[in-house]
Order: C-alpha cells, then sequence, then structure tokens
C-alpha cells in the first residue's frame, strides 16, 4: 500500500506590523530558513528511500514517490528563487 502524502505545512503568521516588531526582517528570514530546512529534509528522506530500495530493504514505489516530492520541492524552491531575483531586478531598475 502507498503511503498517503503528508499535508504541506503552513508558514507560520505574520508578526504585526508597528514599532514593537522592528526586527520584522528576522521573522521573514526566519520563515525562508525553515522552508528550506524542509525542502532539505525531503531530499535526506528520498535519498534515504532509495538507499533502502537498493539494498532490498525497502519499495522501489516508496522510493520513487519520496523523489518525486523531494524533485517537485525543489522545483519549487527554485521557482520562488527566481521570482524573488526578478522583482529585486525589477524594484532596482525604477528610475526615482
Amino acid at each position: 500500500m502507498i503511503a498517503p502524502i503528508p499535508p504541506i505545512q503552513p508558514l507560520p503568521a505574520a508578526p504585526s506590523a508597528g514599532p514593537a516588531n522592528a526586527a520584522s526582517g528576522a521573522g521573514f528570514g526566519n520563515s525562508i530558513t525553515s522552508a528550506l530546512d524542509q525542502v532539505q529534509q525531503t531530499q535526506n528522506a528520498a535519498s534515504q528511500s532509495q538507499a533502502l530500495a537498493a539494498a532490498g530493504q525497502g519499495s522501489v514505489s516508496d522510493a520513487m514517490i519520496a523523489s518525486t516530492q523531494a524533485s517537485l520541492a525543489t522545483q519549487v524552491t527554485v521557482a520562488l528563487t527566481n521570482k524573488a531575483v526578478t522583482a529585486f531586478t525589477d524594484v532596482m531598475n525604477l528610475q526615482l
């Protein structure tokens, strides 16, 4: 039986804006770090699943599912990075 795909964990709630939260950039940075850690964990789980399948101790279908999840997580990360770089470049090219 194929194990169900776990749901995507939501990002933590955004902190309220205001003078009390002067380090709002730290919250954004922590969110990015957390998301990248999740991608790394997904890739590590896929590698472990592949090693088990290669050794004959795991299911090939589980290894394929884990590999697909890791690939999708990496593709989403790359797409978001490209969008962020494009947005930054657009802002830097604004004429004031």
